[in-house]
């Protein structure tokens, strides 16, 4: 059965939209109105949303002064300074792994962890694990190009 709806899947959903929208044409509710008020209120919030977001940022911009840029100017550019070092530091100490650093056996691929995703935004790195069954090793190394 797994298999069947993993297989068939795309046909299922879109018979169930051939299904909904023949229950569309047959049906004497008054969905239309319904769809346009729901449609109407969300773009009500929607506006003004943006226009609360847009006002904020006007007024801000108006109100800033040239210490305020020149502050907000080193601290982005003191972050990205800080990233660019962390980013040097972790690829020269992250190994790009082929062999296990414990036994010398093969690696495999696993899946990456959060905290892995996390680190890939810096480096790009992958989770690997030593095939040796008395090993066992399990750690990240930078991700070798393809």
């Amino acid at each position: 059965m797994k298999q069947f709806l993993r297989e068939y899947r795309i046909e299922l959903v879109a018979l169930l939209m051939a299904l909904l929208g023949l229950f569309l044409l047959v049906e004497r509710m008054e969905i239309r109105v319904t769809i346009f008020s729901f449609l109407r209120a969300a773009w009500r919030t929607v506006s003004g949303a943006v226009w609360t977001v847009v006002s904020a940022v006007v007024y801000r911009i108006l109100h800033t002064t040239v210490s305020d840029m020149i502050g907000l100017a080193l601290i982005v550019l003191a972050i990205l300074i800080v990233l660019r070092r962390l980013r040097l530091r972790l690829q020269s100490q992250l190994q790009t792994r082929r062999t296990c650093p414990v036994c010398g056996g093969e690696l495999r691929r696993t899946h990456r962890r959060w905290q892995d995703r996390l680190l890939s935004l810096l480096v790009p790195v992958s989770r690997y694990r030593c095939r040796n069954e008395e090993c066992r090793w399990e750690g990240v190394g930078r991700r070798s190009h393809r």
